[in-house]
């Protein structure tokens, strides 16, 4: 079992915190890997219209790369479809850009899988 604690001193600092950002001023990271076919689309655009935005955008607040998106490329898209014109928005510090597209290719690659009697 992993001892780590959000106290442990070796685990990155960061207050988290949602913000409401106006879609105009987010920008979408060139090097995003991901795509969406019309049923995904269609999908997370009835969900966000049933639940609304309940998962925020992940968005690098460091002064170089302020405002550019990290994670929720996908959600960000809907809602500006949708018309929202804000969304809820949390910031990191990544001044690195290696460790930002790091960042966004583990939030697209770490995903689960279904289990099947639950569901």
């Amino acid at each position: 079992m992993n001892n780590r604690t959000l106290q442990d001193a070796r685990l990155p600092k960061h207050n988290l915190k949602v913000e409401y950002v106006s879609t105009h001023l987010l920008k979408p990271a060139a090097y995003n890997p991901r795509s969406w076919d019309d049923s995904a689309i269609s999908q997370l655009t009835d969900s966000i219209k049933e639940y609304g935005l309940v998962d925020p955008i992940l968005v690098n607040g460091s002064a170089k790369r302020k405002y550019v998106v990290i994670g929720g490329h996908f959600r960000l898209k809907i809602a500006k479809d949708l018309g929202y014109t804000q969304v809820p928005v949390v910031f990191l510090n990544i001044p690195n850009i290696a460790k930002e597209k790091e960042l966004n290719i583990r939030l697209n690659k770490n995903v689960g899988a279904w289990s099947m009697e639950k569901l």
